[in-house]
């Protein structure tokens, strides 16, 4: 049986190893560093997150492109009767940032909750 990477899975296993991890670093469980845990875990998803949102966008398909022409007369000889052909940058990233973006804004939701909570309930 296959499991599905879902977005919620991979959230909640981030979630108990920022957990688990501050047990280990810290030997308590506290607002503070779990707030400090969680937004490096959101900034280490949203990050990729955001340079696959970029790509897929379109915005980097001339240059993309531009460069692997480059490459091809390079290689083959600038008078080369073969045909240069290559799918945008942006149709081989596809969608797949989407889970990226998910996990993190929902690690980021953690963050800031318990940022008001350090807050409101410990300071």
């Amino acid at each position: 049986m296959k499991q599905n990477k879902t977005p919620m899975r991979i959230f909640l296993v981030s979630l108990f190893l920022c957990l688990l991890i501050e047990l280990i670093a810290y030997k308590e469980l506290s607002f503070y560093h779990t707030t400090n845990l969680t937004f490096y875990g959101a900034s280490l998803f949203l990050i990729i997150g955001l340079f696959g949102a970029s790509f897929s966008s379109g915005f980097f398909d001339f240059f993309n492109y531009s460069m692997r022409k480059t490459a091809f007369n390079i290689r083959k000889g600038r008078h080369s009767d073969e045909e240069f052909t290559i799918k945008p940058l942006s149709k081989l990233i596809g969608k797949g940032y989407f889970l990226f973006l998910k996990v993190g804004s929902a690690l980021l939701v953690v963050s800031l909750i318990t940022l008001l909570a350090y807050y409101l309930i410990e300071r």
